[in-house]
């Protein structure tokens, strides 16, 4: 019979102990090696999160530290700002694993946070769960009192002038605005507050989800890039509105507005086939 060695190991107690500093340091050098599952773990108990910057894309990565700068930048009093930016958030939900479930029956807010930088679809979810828009205050106030007004229509004589489209029989003029990537939207501007509720109501009937805000004394009507999206694939008329005022303003418009037009014409390629390729070239728009 051989001869065999056996090696027996008996700990006193479960637990590893470290300092506050020695156990940092270990975070940011298993970081340093790729390593996020220690600093999630950090995250859950000493990080910071506020939901209102996740929900508006602002992503940050901050920890309460004694000594902030053995993890991160030092920002404010005993922070450290660890990473920034969407993939950070996409690499702490990589490293939760198969806890992710049990941190899901917890629903341990800040994992909620990270679940919220990661997944567009919960995100547009959850601010349609709970947030309220100012068309649902003004309902409120005016208790869906609203007034009806006369169909809205251009003459049948003439064609809708540039960036005015026609939805459920309401005149909307279309508007670029800045943001993330950019986006298209179709308004209707009314001083009678009544009107403009009325206004809405039609457009919901038609299937669409508007919202109203205040612009001085007028309300704005409007309608996002998503529904202008799903009625350009069924109107032509709407198409082909949209198509010619994005490439006006990526030809003439401010430096911002060629850069948002170019965007939207370069990601929904519907539009092109309104315009000649001669049209689009000479709009300056270079589409792959």
């Amino acid at each position: 019979m051989g001869v065999s060695v056996s090696v027996h190991l008996r700990a006193n107690s479960w637990r590893q102990k470290w300092s506050k500093a020695e156990a940092i340091d270990l975070v940011a050098s298993h970081l340093r090696r790729g390593e996020w599952a220690p600093l999630l773990t950090t995250w859950l108990g000493d990080g910071e999160t506020k939901r209102r910057e996740v929900l508006s894309s602002k992503y940050r990565l901050v920890i309460a530290a004694k000594e902030p700068w053995r993890l991160g930048n030092s920002i404010g009093a005993r922070k450290a700002l660890v990473a920034t930016g969407r993939e950070a958030f996409v690499k702490l939900r990589e490293a939760a694993g198969v806890y992710g479930e049990l941190l899901d029956l917890l629903g341990a807010h800040k994992w909620i946070d990270i679940k919220l930088a990661t997944d567009d679809a919960l995100r547009v979810a959850y601010r349609l769960n709970t947030e309220k828009r100012s068309i649902d205050v003004l309902r409120e106030v005016y208790k869906h009192n609203n007034d009806e007004i006369p169909t809205q229509q251009f003459s049948h004589a003439e064609e809708p002038r540039r960036g005015a489209v026609v939805v459920a029989g309401v005149v909307m003029y279309l508007r670029l605005v800045s943001g993330t990537g950019g986006s298209l939207l179709a308004d209707h501007y009314t001083s009678d507050v009544r009107k403009a509720l009325a206004i809405a109501e039609r457009l919901e009937s038609a299937g669409l989800r508007p919202n109203i805000v205040r612009s001085g004394s007028k309300y704005v009507v409007y309608i996002a890039t998503a529904d202008l999206l799903r009625l350009a694939e069924r109107d032509s008329k709407i198409r082909r509105a949209i198509a010619l005022y994005l490439a006006e303003k990526a030809k003439n418009g401010t430096p911002k507005q060629r850069d948002i037009a170019e965007k939207i014409l370069k990601r929904h390629l519907l539009f092109l086939s309104i315009c000649s390729s001669r049209r689009f070239l000479e709009a300056g728009i270079a589409v792959h």
